[in-house]
């Protein structure tokens, strides 16, 4: 093995510092996102997603440098270097979701990457190591406050169209059910090919008019309906969201619930419009509500997922109708 330029009281130092802070780092992570944060219903954001990684980071500076003395850079990537190794093992270990982990992660990282540089200037320029382990509980000081700390609400809305080759009743009979829907329909999208959220495979429609309940299956076992609101035929379908306790299994994603406190996906709809020349213009919106320390942030990340999806929706009803029109009318498919 090549000599690392290290000494060996420097390197016995880091390999402890290194499996203190993964333990420690664990034992945050069964805590907040384990024991507490679905129990309560609550995204523990504050203590999960920024006190936490501070907390692993700073341990992990105290015990391999405790004067401070070392050049920081290193420390910042044996920090990012432990998160990394924390994210795989919640992954492989605890099935943690793809999802989750993806939107977590600039939060861990600049976490780590604060926790370190703090550390290093208390213990640096005050010698200040009390105050370094107060940082160290600090995660777990903050824990049992969250759930009683409130969130302004924000309600935002996703909106995606299309223009299709087909006239409206073509379009409607391939809007209201969309059975069977095939891996090769969808078109790639950065959420379902890279991040692993579940695709749609089939809508089932129970009935006809307001109260008729659309049946949405997705991969992975996501199950939910859609309560049908409006009905206009040919023009315009409504409908209210209603997820199941089960909707989402916990093997897809555990810390992610579409109808709790922190976040709501309230209702959806179609809006078919006949354009010249037998062509229709489909508009589908999703409107949801957020309500959580970082709004803005979440908010992204719903305009991404939602628009992968309905751009996915769009594109199949856009294909079986013209595939449908042109069949009609003699057409080349």
């Amino acid at each position: 093995m090549p000599d690392s330029g290290l000494s060996v009281p420097v390197r016995k130092r880091l390999a402890l510092a290194v499996i203190a802070a993964l333990l420690y780092g664990l034992i945050l992570y069964l805590m907040i996102w384990v024991g507490m944060g679905i129990d309560e219903m609550i995204l523990p954001v504050i203590s999960g997603l920024i006190l936490m990684p501070m907390a692993i980071a700073s341990i992990a500076k105290i015990l391999a440098d405790p004067r401070g003395a070392e050049p920081i850079g290193g420390h910042i990537l044996v920090g990012l270097g432990i998160i990394m190794v924390l994210v795989i093992i919640s992954m492989a270990f605890f099935g943690e979701g793809g999802i989750c982990a993806v939107m977590a992660a600039p939060f861990l990282a600049a976490g780590s990457v604060l926790g370190t540089i703090l550390t290093h200037n208390l213990l640096r320029w005050y010698n200040a190591r009390k105050t370094t382990v107060f940082m160290i509980a600090l995660p777990l000081l903050v824990l049992p406050l969250e759930p009683h700390l409130s969130h302004a609400d924000h309600y935002g809305s996703v909106t995606s169209v299309v223009e299709i080759e087909a006239p409206p009743a073509t379009v409607w009979r391939h809007t209201v059910e969309i059975p069977g829907i095939a891996r090769d329909e969808l078109p790639f999208s950065i959420s379902h090919d890279i991040i692993g959220v579940p695709r749609p495979e089939n809508a089932a429609l129970e009935g006809s008019g307001p109260g008729a309940v659309r049946h949405l299956r997705w991969s992975e076992g996501v199950r939910f309906q859609e309560i049908v609101t409006a009905w206009e035929q040919d023009r315009y379908l409504a409908w209210d969201f209603r997820f199941d306790q089960d909707a989402i299994p916990a093997s897809v994603e555990g810390h992610i619930d579409i109808d709790s406190p922190y976040l709501g996906i309230s209702n959806g709809n179609y809006t078919l419009e006949p354009l010249p020349g037998g062509r229709t213009r489909l508009t589908l919106t999703t409107e949801y509500r957020i309500a959580t320390p970082i709004n803005a942030y979440c908010d992204w990340w719903g305009q991404v997922f939602l628009g992968d999806f309905h751009s996915a929706v769009l594109q199949v009803i856009k294909h079986r109708s013209e595939t449908d029109a042109a069949q009609d009318s003699g057409r080349p498919i």
